[in-house]
């Protein structure tokens, strides 16, 4: 099994890779995403963009070495066809070793990752708990720069991080959440919907985040996200997917004014006429 190559280019490539659920309590097997196929080069962002259901969280659980990270047999995904590298590393068949060497390098936030924050930490445990779960030897100091740094990104006072989560919105959970999804400035970021449960005020100090990420560490970035303002800002490329299958890929700036597409073109409409506004969060 191949270690993580750092600077494979592409970072991520996918190749007719079809994923699905078993069958379990009298469900039928079956797939979620079917026939997808593309290539992520190093330092570059993809968007994921579909209708709740269209196979993006499946997907992206599954790039980012969590599709068996649950303890519920029925969402564990299974390969059904085709396959994918991350890093170089070929995800099909994931062994242990290689998924605890993956995962150091592939950060992973998954949707409405600030309701799953640990209760019984505060912030500050919260944010050194990546780094601390897989070492004791790290520079203390130079980690509390960087979330120092973060904090004021996001726009979250210092005072914060002696708080623990049921002290927080559910807008500042996810600020959290997001931070410590970095901790490990890993080579390549996943999210699915960063900007979940942000309301619009806030929604750009994290694409503010994620863009100094990015410059930072030069990562290769997949993001789910119906967020227009982070797209604009961070979306090189789009893949658009429907029922499971990709329905159109492009630049940023093309794929929905020469979207040739029925849906694709449904969907343009929507996030130009979109603009979700949750209660604001502090």
């Amino acid at each position: 099994m191949a270690d993580p190559t750092l600077d494979a280019d592409p970072a991520i490539v996918v190749s007719d890779l079809s994923l699905g659920y078993p069958a379990t309590n009298g469900r039928r097997a079956y797939n979620a995403v079917e026939g997808v196929g593309f290539a992520v080069e190093r330092g570059q962002t993809l968007a994921l963009l579909g209708e709740s259901g269209s196979g993006k969280s499946t997907l992206t659980r599954f790039l980012a070495a969590r599709g068996e990270d649950t303890a519920e047999k029925s969402a564990r995904i299974r390969v059904s066809g085709g396959d994918a590298t991350v890093l170089g590393v070929p995800m099909r068949r994931l062994r242990r070793r290689a998924f605890a060497q993956l995962t150091a390098h592939v950060g992973y936030l998954a949707q409405d990752a600030g309701a799953t924050l640990a209760p019984e930490l505060n912030v500050g445990d919260i944010l050194f708990s990546p780094i601390t779960e897989r070492s004791k030897d790290f520079d203390r100091d130079q980690l509390g720069e960087q979330i120092v740094e973060m904090m004021e990104i996001v726009g979250l006072p210092l005072g914060k991080l002696q708080e623990y989560p049921y002290e927080l919105s559910k807008g500042q959970r996810q600020r959290v959440a997001v931070m410590r999804s970095l901790m490990l400035s890993p080579s390549v970021y996943i999210a699915d919907e960063p900007t979940l449960g942000v309301d619009a005020n806030n929604r750009p100090r994290i694409v503010d985040l994620l863009e100094w990420f990015r410059k930072r560490t030069n990562a290769t970035l997949i993001l789910v996200s119906h967020d227009i303002g982070m797209l604009e800002r961070l979306g090189q490329r789009v893949l658009v997917m429907q029922q499971g299958r990709a329905v159109g890929e492009g630049d940023i700036n093309d794929i929905f004014r020469q979207a040739d597409h029925g849906y694709v073109q449904q969907l343009a409409q929507a996030l130009r006429a979109s603009a979700y506004d949750e209660v604001a969060d502090g």
